[in-house]
């Protein structure tokens, strides 16, 4: 049922498509022809409306055949850099790109899944009932699409994202809560050869606070980062200002509270040391999840995959995606492998196979018998 040679075609198309995060319009309008063009209506929504991104979500339902749960699969549209020109290579049955960007997978793949999907029921060949389709954006810099969704008007039973690395049959039941910072301290300039006394350096209070925090592996649960430093003019200089930015991240909020409230006393504390001020601005990109085994969003698609002869697998992850929105937006949610591997690199690669054994399990999860 699932036509091999028309997903990879398809897959080939979407990643030759240039499509950074908030420079999606002209895939967005490709998905929106090739839905159209099955007979089915697809629509973006006012995510795109603002400054920021150059395109809203692209939503698609297809109504039922049968009397069945309404699914909804979702996958992103936006990939990292360096993606100008993607060139795919195929090898042994393995897609690649040609080795100077990434291939786009994370999350083409995903899409090009969902497409097939659209395809396969466009035919009238399954029995199925009601299937939502979103394809939404910016998902690279901060999940801001699915943020922008209103999908009150929608009853859904299941909802699956496709946006797990990992072979298919990976169900990420957990994922972590992330606090982030934007850290300023703000010292004194003065000469640094003629009266450094008279200064205060913003970087010495900076790094006195980097010094002071746990970071990397917490533990098993917990990480923490900080990914950017920056400040000062010139060597001669007593920098006056330094910037932070970091991150923790955790599976358990009572944790990740703890974490956070040590960065920030580490900043603090340096920061009165040497007689600097400190500015720290925490926000919350995304809450956690965690679903068990016996929720029904898992067990539904741990019996289909059985069904298709896929061995399911729960897992927990340290990243976040789309799925930590919808949990939030209370619509029970989990990720799922594609397959692709090394993604936000130029080794990215996607085995063919699993393409087409994730389109399978699409097929079985609709499927009305």
């Amino acid at each position: 049922m699932v036509d091999e040679s028309r997903l990879v075609r398809l897959f080939e198309t979407l990643v030759r498509i240039y499509s950074p995060s908030r420079k999606e319009q002209v895939i967005a309008d490709y998905i929106k022809g090739y839905i159209e063009a099955l007979g089915f209506l697809a629509y973006e929504d006012e995510a795109g409306t603002g400054d920021v991104l150059s395109s809203g979500n692209v939503i698609v339902t297809i109504p039922g055949t049968a009397e069945g749960p309404c699914i909804l699969f979702v996958s992103h549209l936006d990939t990292v850099e360096p993606a100008k020109d993607v060139e795919p290579v195929i090898e042994n049955g393995v897609i690649r790109s040609k080795g100077d960007t990434v291939l786009g997978a994370d999350d083409k793949a995903g899409v090009a899944v969902m497409l097939e999907l659209a395809s396969i029921l466009a035919s009238k060949s399954v029995l199925h009932g009601p299937v939502h389709l979103i394809f939404t954006v910016a998902e690279e810099v901060g999940l801001e699409g699915a943020k922008a969704l209103d999908l009150s008007d929608k009853k859904i039973d299941y909802t699956y994202v496709l946006d797990a690395s990992g072979k298919v049959g990976t169900i990420v039941i957990s994922a972590p809560y992330q606090d982030s910072f934007e850290i300023e301290f703000k010292g004194r300039a003065a000469h640094a050869g003629m009266a450094p006394e008279m200064g205060i350096s913003a970087i010495v209070a900076a790094s006195k606070a980097i010094g002071c925090m746990k970071l990397g592996r917490i533990d098993d649960e917990t990480t923490a980062n900080v990914g950017v430093i920056e400040g000062g003019k010139a060597g001669n200089i007593v920098p006056d200002k330094a910037r932070v930015v970091a991150e923790a991240r955790s599976l358990d909020v009572n944790k990740l509270e703890a974490q956070a409230q040590h960065m920030m006393e580490c900043c603090k504390a340096a920061a009165k040391e040497i007689g600097a001020k400190v500015d720290i601005k925490r926000y919350r990109p995304y809450d956690g999840y965690l679903h068990t085994g016996d929720d029904p969003v898992v067990k539904n698609v741990m019996d289909k995959m059985l069904a298709v002869g896929i061995t399911p697998r729960l897992e927990k992850s340290g990243g976040g995606s789309d799925t930590n929105v919808f949990n939030s937006k209370g619509i029970s949610a989990v990720n799922l492998g594609v397959g692709y591997d090394h993604v936000h690199t130029t080794d990215e690669y996607m085995p063919i196979s699993e393409m087409v054994k994730l389109a399978n399990l699409l097929v079985e999860l609709v499927k009305v018998k």
